[in-house]
């Protein structure tokens, strides 16, 4: 049972997710009857699960809220602001539940009953006045509808815990029901695997209760069976007749008799032998044409086989060690290509493109399975914002775009923090109160933008308010009080604003539960630099403020540039190389010994990669320089000699030396050897760390 608890834990999680998101959309749109119906059966579904895996706790107290909900779907309860505040408070009370069986801390039972209490009391007084209201409207039931079900399990069912025999108690309580099962399917006893279901059913249902309601039965099955509902009679007298058949309507009337019509039925014959008989085509087009009619029902077959097996659920510890041994993979057809490079030969050379090609497939379609749509994290910001604009008295939208853009699956879970932090410094400081954005002009409800887009082989993402914007002089005066700049220094505006992301700073006058302690953007950038990322920062007073975070696609292979410093191999990730450039004698003369190069007129600091690391030897006489950007500002990194792009296998540094700054990684090179991933922002802030004490 642990590996379905597993099951039902993580299965859970997904439909709290959709709940959350569900509850936001109906909270903006209260008619969504769809909407409701999806909530219901997300709830339905944890409910019975639950009972079915022993977690009767939360089945117990998701039952309170399938009920509160079932009365909304009938009508008899309206959609408001604080039944929307019940289903967000049970959805997160069921998430500590989960938690809680894990290990995490026990839920409050007092606070279960107190949400069931609330989801009772208001809806008695709602629906006894609704019953009222409609009884002299309505004094008869619903018309009754007749429809056909077909209801085949997977051989496999039983191994996932389900039970049909529930399914066909639950559709008998919904009306007058005739389940015909169908056991030919039943081996002999020896033959017989009790773990395999063999029957089908067909099944005959009378009911006032509604489609949704028949599906509701088969929520928990519906994965691992194949399904057909027809409507066979609405029970209506104008469609009594069409659902008759001619003989049927004729026997009725009296003008033939059951003998008569059943010697016309046995000597009808099929339409080929007719056509064939009538000399209209021959034997042979007969049979090309029933073999054009079997074709295509193969091709429809497998294409729902193929659809019903769509997608398949796969842990992410598999997912990671797939993409482990893909690394490892091209890191071999990197030494194998060299090999067969050295040797020059023409019979191992064919061989070894043909390897370099798949493992270049192989490797895109291992990376692509880890890329996830970035609305995956998105929806959980909209919970974020409704409780945080509630709590500070203001109204504020979030409007998302580019939800589909897709990014590495480990980018987006570190994402989650520094977006957190973003959004709720935006409504915080950026957003005004009501009054004042009417005194100001502007609409009550100020308005935070999620954006995401690719561009090249990044994603751009860039939180956005209509808020006051940024004042630089309020965020230099406090650096100045918090002696992190001195009183003579000299700083652009977008150096102004890169101070907010000093540990410890804060504009906040007040220290609330919210902002104030100067935690919170400092970790933005530390975990961005940390993925290796850039952030940057433009605001425009009393119009608004805009983050703007770039990021790699991926982080288990990525694009770099291949750099010598004697006989050490560095490797400078890509994406932050501008161009590359020569360092000559004459450039030292003339910036008097400094490190600083100009480049078409500007000037350019640079950090060289021998006095870093303390690399002996000569330095060449004309070095090479590469050209990066790094929050808005081109540093060079100074070495001996620039070898070319290569795609590089990310390995993580052993604990004793991830405290190493300025280093990001390693990766292994065709050869053999190591080479080291440089932390370009890293870098330069240790560099800026070392100018400052000498």
């Amino acid at each position: 049972m642990s590996k379905y608890s597993d099951t039902y834990r993580q299965e859970a999680e997904e439909h709290l997710a959709d709940i959350e998101e569900t509850v936001l959309d109906i909270e903006q749109n209260p008619e969504d009857k769809e909407g409701i119906n999806r909530l219901f059966r997300a709830f339905h579904t944890i409910k019975g699960s639950g009972a079915m895996f022993g977690f009767d706790d939360i089945a117990g107290f998701t039952h309170h809220i399938e009920s509160a909900l079932d009365k909304v779907r009938k009508g008899s309860v309206t959609v408001c602001r604080e039944l929307i505040d019940l289903i967000l408070a049970s959805r997160d009370q069921i998430k500590i539940m989960l938690d809680a069986e894990e290990g995490g801390p026990p839920a409050d039972s007092g606070l279960s009953v107190d949400i069931v209490a609330a989801l009772e009391k208001p809806m008695s007084v709602t629906e006894t006045s609704f019953e009222s209201a409609t009884s002299a409207k309505q004094p008869r039931g619903k018309r009754e509808m007749t429809y056909r079900i077909r209801f085949r399990p997977h051989p496999d069912m039983f191994s996932f815990g389900m039970d049909p025999s529930l399914v066909l108690r639950e559709l008998r309580e919904l009306g007058e029901c005739d389940a015909i099962g169908h056991t030919h399917s039943i081996p002999l006893l020896e033959n017989l695997n009790t773990e395999t279901c063999y029957i089908h059913w067909s099944i005959i249902l009378t009911t006032d209760k509604g489609l949704n309601a028949i599906r509701d039965a088969f929520i928990f099955v519906e994965d691992n069976c194949e399904l057909k509902i027809e409507l066979l009679d609405d029970h209506s007298e104008e469609d009594a007749r069409v659902h008759k058949r001619i003989g049927e309507i004729l026997i009725e009337r009296g003008d033939i008799s059951c003998e008569e019509l059943k010697k016309a039925l046995e000597s009808q014959k099929r339409v080929g032998e007719i056509l064939a008989a009538a000399e209209k085509v021959d034997r042979d087009t007969i049979n090309s044409a029933l073999a054009e009619q079997q074709h295509v029902r193969q091709i429809i077959a497998k294409r729902q086989q193929v659809n019903s097996a769509s997608s398949v659920r796969v842990s992410s510890e598999k997912l990671d060690k797939l993409i482990n041994l893909v690394g490892e993979m091209v890191v071999t057809q990197a030494r194998l290509s060299q090999v067969a490079a050295m040797l020059d030969s023409t019979e191992l050379a064919g061989p070894a493109e043909e390897v370099e090609r798949l493992t270049v497939e192989l490797r895109d379609c291992a990376l692509n399975m880890r890329m996830f749509p970035i609305g995956a994290i998105f929806g959980k910001f909209r919970r974020l914002v409704r409780d945080l604009s509630s709590e500070l008295g203001k109204e504020v939208e979030l409007v998302t775009e580019g939800a589909e853009t897709e990014l590495d699956k480990t980018v987006i879970e570190r994402l989650n923090d520094p977006l957190m932090h973003l959004i709720r410094n935006s409504i915080d400081h950026g957003i005004q109160t009501p009054g004042e954005r009417e005194h100001q002009g502007k609409p009550r409800t100020g308005t935070v933008r999620l954006i995401a887009a690719h561009r090249g082989t990044s994603v751009i993402i860039t939180v956005k308010d209509d808020g006051m914007g940024l004042n630089a002089d309020i965020i230099r005066a406090k650096a100045l009080e918090k002696g992190m700049i001195s009183e003579t220094a000299e700083l652009s505006e977008k150096e102004i604003f890169s101070l907010i992301f000093l540990p410890g700073f804060s504009t906040a006058e007040k220290v609330t539960d919210i902002s104030g302690r100067g935690v919170g953007l400092d970790v933005v950038k530390r975990e961005i630099d940390a993925l290796g990322g850039t952030v940057q920062i433009t605001s425009e007073r009393g119009t608004g403020a805009s983050v703007t975070l770039t990021m790699p696609l991926t982080l288990a292979i990525i694009d770099g540039l291949l750099i010598k410093a004697g006989t050490d191999d560095f490797v400078l990730p890509l994406a932050l190389i501008e161009e590359c450039a020569e360092l000559t004698g004459d450039h030292i003369q003339k910036a008097h010994g400094r490190n600083v190069i100009s480049v078409r007129g500007k000037p350019v600091p640079f950090i060289r990669l021998r006095e870093l690391f303390g690399i002996p030897g000569t330095r060449p006489v004309i070095e090479q320089m590469v050209i990066a950007e790094v929050d808005a500002f081109r540093v060079g990194i100074v070495t001996d000699e620039i070898v070319g792009s290569i795609q590089t296998v990310i390995k993580p540094l052993d604990k004793l030396y991830r405290s190493a700054e300025g280093i990001s990684g390693a990766t292994i090179m065709g050869n053999g050897t190591v080479a080291l991933i440089l932390d370009i922002p890293e870098m330069v802030r240790c560099a800026a760390r070392d100018e400052g004490q000498g």
